[in-house]
């Protein structure tokens, strides 16, 4: 299976700190196929970030830039018109954005990543639980409306009827989606939903940056185990 980034499932490192972002833009890693750039936990105090960015890019690994809001997990609590202009800024610079699907702006700044010839990442995050099938398909049909290229739907996984219903979310879907797991009961769901079509995994490269998420490292050699990936 492709999706218009590439392979599917792709591996995305997450990179949470600036000194990772400062050596992959000498040297991207090997255990990764995009580079996740989460600005809301780097920091934006200089311009530096857009420069290696670039850097990551054009050695030939896609940049996918995240600011993340508070309201859904990130470490994002200034002024909403400040983090929408971050996303703007980076647009010459990256491969793609992950916006979250609830943002006012959504479809505003998805008709400006499509000049930039950026994709869009539409997300939703739910911490507490799994909405049931009817609320999460209604959530990705609205990413589509708005312009979503893929959407992606994180939830926390409480119970094994939680697990079942993320097992089964990839299935109810005919364009590219990104469906994750989280916390220790779904940890599981990190590598079989990939199996089951999900096309973006997150690993981490270092500390995770999400509840049960697993190593970029974990993931290749798991998927590779599955025949999912070479």
């Amino acid at each position: 299976m492709k999706t218009r980034f590439g392979i599917c499932p792709m591996i995305v490192g997450c990179v949470a700190t600036a000194d990772p972002l400062r050596r992959y833009a000498r040297r991207p890693p090997a255990s990764c196929d995009m580079l996740e750039v989460r600005l809301d936990l780097i920091g934006a105090d200089n311009g530096s970030w857009k420069e290696r960015c670039a850097a990551i890019r054009d050695k030939g690994m896609p940049v996918l830039l995240t600011v993340r809001s508070a309201q859904e997990g990130g470490e994002w609590r200034g002024r909403e018109a400040e983090r929408l202009a971050l996303y703007l800024a980076g647009m010459p610079y990256v491969s793609a954005i992950d916006l979250e699907i609830n943002t006012r702006a959504f479809e505003k700044v998805a008709q400006t990543a499509r000049r930039f010839g950026v994709r869009v990442v539409g997300s939703f995050h739910d911490f507490r639980g799994t909405p049931d099938v009817a609320r999460l398909v209604a959530i990705e049909a609205r990413g589509r409306r708005l312009g979503a290229d893929v959407v992606k739907i994180a939830t926390m996984v409480q119970s094994s009827g939680d697990l079942a219903r993320v097992l089964a979310l990839p299935a109810q879907f005919k364009k590219p989606v990104s469906i994750l797991g989280m916390g220790p009961l779904g940890a599981v769901s990190r590598v079989a939903l990939p199996c089951a079509g999900s096309c973006l995994v997150y690993g981490s490269l270092g500390a995770a940056t999400a509840p049960g998420q697993l190593s970029c490292r974990t993931l290749a050699r798991e998927l590779k185990r599955w025949g999912v990936r070479n």
